[in-house]
């Protein structure tokens, strides 16, 4: 070992910060050896920079990777109290998180401590080297999650959200921004009036989400995800492989698949990252985690890797109409832009219905959730908490919020949970003491007042007898609309709205729609060619993150076909 190498493995003292996680700080900010050093050479080239020089500011797109050469390199965060540093790098150390890998917006920014050379890699490049340099990959991306994770855990960043935290308009943003893995800080006016009178002056509406030098006041989250860059730059003149609309676990399957076998891939996503699976709390019955992962860290790691591999992920970019245009489809989005590709993936699953109950919409704001992530669980804190639905997603919310309310009912029109639940999930309610069961029993009205609910009207099934329940927060989980509004006549539904593909399509199916191919559609195939359906969104789908997760890996290998026969047709799909 040379003497250098011994420099850079020697091990230094962890920062006050790190107390507690001394093992991990090595893997946060790990040194390169030389060898390492010289394969980093080959991906990227050498520059330059004067002291206190700026290699890249918050906010800026498309930010290379730093490995430090020579002199020392800064990585600097700002907030309301001014600039700090979160660490400073010397030989063999680098810059870079996980959007780094993405060329999304950066959160912090870095410049040079004294004369400073680096090795600067593109975000392109990178994404090579962490493909094919297996070991030394593993490294970098690591330290890039870890340090993510890191930025979520001590709120590091510029992103700044005013309002009460129990607000229902505040939580959806929070929970965009937590399933995006975008580090941000919660400020009540209540409890840290001079904090929010400084970063906002004189309050009117709420909430106001500060990123960087921009107020936005109750904003949409297409808004929120433009100011912060979580929305990816949508290229209108490129015509890419593959376009997957949604990113559950359906479309980020084929997101990871098609990527890492050279497709050219983009992800539109309506919301945020992860779909329904996204929002679950505990998913115990996937292979793999025998313990249970929530559906947001299954999802975003499935992001991550999606990322890593080279898909675009463009954030809060809803579709909404579906056309041919020539041999290949456009996509037209809300914003106006159209993307256009060889072939599409439609994994937009389905989104959860809304029962017909007196006054619901009047709460929709503040009381009512289709959804039981640690956001919702938080309004839940020792209160009563009523959840409509008898299924596994409708049980596991139940497990997960009787540990912060103070009751929790699942009520079921039905006799019981045993002909629509897990049988797991069953003996573990019933072992729940906070948590009851109301069978033959359905909801007819809500009750309550300023916003907030207070009290459920309840009919019994059987006699047509009502009572009043008490509650403070109503969850939803009924079943699920299909999200095929922008499918177009050419893409066949069953009677619900879901998309029927393969051999569920009948020959008046495919009259209907136009098919005029000698053959018959693949496996997975809509009724439109080269248009394919995964998970939720498919008519006759297990409701299941494994078999979305399969369907989505399997239509990668007919998605090929397609892609070939365009290219051998029309050419380079890529550069049309």
């Amino acid at each position: 070992m040379t003497k250098t190498d011994t420099q850079n493995t020697a091990s230094r003292e962890a920062p006050p910060w790190a107390a507690g996680t001394e093992n991990r700080y090595h893997e946060l900010y790990p040194a390169l050896s030389d060898q390492e050093i010289a394969v980093v050479c080959g991906y990227g080239e050498h520059r330059t920079f004067a002291d206190g020089e700026i290699l890249w500011e918050v906010g800026d797109r498309g930010v290379d990777f730093h490995l430090v050469l020579e002199g020392k390199m800064d990585i600097v965060r700002r907030d309301e109290t001014g600039e700090h540093i979160l660490i400073t790098h010397d030989r063999g150390r680098f810059s870079g998180e996980t959007v780094t890998m993405s060329g999304k917006s950066a959160l912090v920014a870095g410049r040079a401590n004294g004369e400073l050379t680096t090795i600067s890699v593109n975000h392109e490049s990178l994404r090579d080297l962490l493909a094919l340099e297996a070991e030394l990959g593993e490294k970098i991306l690591l330290s890039f999650i870890l340090r993510r994770m890191r930025m979520i855990s001590e709120h590091l960043g510029d992103v700044f959200i005013i309002g009460d935290p129990l607000e229902q308009k505040t939580s959806q943003i929070r929970e965009f921004l937590s399933r995006g893995g975008v580090p941000h800080r919660i400020v009540s006016p209540l409890e840290e009036p001079e904090l929010s009178a400084q970063l906002v002056g004189d309050l009117g509406e709420t909430p106001v989400v500060l990123c960087g030098e921009n107020a936005l006041v109750r904003p949409s989250l297409k808004e929120v995800a433009d100011c912060i860059g979580l929305s990816s730059d949508i290229d209108t003149e490129r015509t890419y492989d593959l376009a997957i609309i949604g990113a559950g676990p359906a479309g980020l399957a084929a997101a990871v698949y098609g990527a890492s076998e050279g497709l050219d891939v983009i992800v539109l996503e309506k919301c945020a990252i992860g779909g329904q699976a996204g929002s679950s709390s505990r998913i115990e019955n996937y292979m793999g985690f025998p313990t249970g992962i929530s559906g947001q860290a299954l999802t975003g790691r499935g992001f991550l890797q999606a990322e890593k591999f080279g898909a675009k992920v463009a954030i809060a970019c809803e579709v909404t109409r579906l056309e041919r245009d020539g041999p290949f489809h456009a996509i037209q989005l809300e914003s106006g832009d159209r993307v256009r590709a060889a072939s599409v993936l439609i994994a937009s699953g389905a989104v959860y219905r809304q029962p017909t109950i007196r006054d619901l919409d009047l709460y929709e704001s503040s009381s009512i959730h289709y959804g039981a992530s640690h956001i919702q669980a938080m309004l839940c804190s020792n209160r009563d908490v009523v959840i409509i639905g008898g299924g596994n997603s409708a049980g596991q919310a139940a497990v997960y919020l009787s540990g912060r309310a103070r009751h929790v009912t699942l009520m079921v029109r039905g006799d019981g949970l045993v002909k629509s639940m897990s049988h797991y999930l069953i003996r573990r309610i019933e072992k729940i003491p906070n948590i009851d069961v109301a069978s033959y029993s359905e909801t007819v009205a809500v009750n309550g007042e300023d916003g907030n609910i207070h009290s459920l009207t309840v009919r019994d099934t059987r006699s047509g007898e009502e009572r009043e329940m008490s509650a403070s927060q109503l969850f939803i989980f009924i079943g699920a609309v299909a999200a095929s509004a922008f499918c177009g006549e050419r893409i066949a539904l069953d009677e619900k709205g879901f998309i029927k593909t393969g051999g569920d399509l009948t020959q008046e199916d495919l009259n209907g729609a136009g098919w005029t191919l000698d053959r018959l559609p693949y496996l997975g195939e809509t009724s439109c060619p080269g248009v394919f359906a995964a998970g939720d969104i498919r008519s006759g789908s297990v409701k299941r993150v494994a078999s979305a997760v399969g369907e989505g890996s399997v239509s990668i290998q007919l998605v090929h076909r397609i892609v070939e026969g365009v290219r051998r047709d029309h050419g380079d799909s890529a550069t049309l």
